[in-house]
């Protein structure tokens, strides 16, 4: 043999064992096992957040617990996001004059600062309802009070109603009526 035949059988050997272990598989390259391609509807069944809750401590600079010494009102809290639901409202007036509508609405507004005043526009007919009652008893009650201001034909109605309602807004009175002393 040829000192060329000889480096070449050579070079033929040690490259024929790596291409002959050499082969392509489906599996990733590298050892480990991947999960399964699941349907994410499977992970949200199983997941339960109240098993990832924390309980959060502040600390000061000085590394002491502040839970003792902040003191916090509660109307700063988070008050629930209003939804509505099936519930009543008293139906105060019905009528097919815009005006006389609107006129009812304002004087219930002033004379019932806590409540809550609806107008409903179902054509031709303008309803004004009073209040936000999840069961009936309560708008009952709300019925007896405005029976006991003169609106003796109120009555109690289904509809859907706010869930936790925002406070209302304290309405002023008008610049007009406002006396200013020199």
């Amino acid at each position: 043999m040829t000192p060329c035949r000889i480096a070449l059988s050579l070079i033929v050997f040690s490259i024929l064992p790596s291409i002959a272990f050499c082969h392509t598989s489906r599996e990733p390259a590298d050892s480990l096992n991947y999960p399964k391609k699941e349907k994410a509807s499977v992970f949200e069944k199983s997941f339960r957040p109240s098993e990832y809750d924390t309980d959060i401590h502040l600390k000061t600079k000085n590394g002491g617990d502040t839970s003792q010494l902040i003191v916090v009102p509660l109307d700063t809290f988070a008050i629930a996001q209003p939804e509505t639901v099936q519930g009543y409202r008293v139906q105060v007036v019905a009528t097919n004059n815009f005006d006389e509508a609107t006129a009812a609405r304002n004087l219930l507004s002033s004379a019932l600062p806590n409540l809550w005043v609806y107008m409903v526009y179902d054509a031709p007919t303008y309803k004004i309802r009073v209040g936000d009652y999840l069961n009936r008893s309560d708008a009952n009650l709300s019925l007896d009070s405005l029976a006991a201001m003169g609106y003796k034909e109120a009555w109690i109605v289904p509809d859907r109603v706010i869930k936790n309602p925002p406070p209302k807004p304290i309405v002023s009175s008008p610049a007009d009526s406002v006396q200013i002393k020199q």
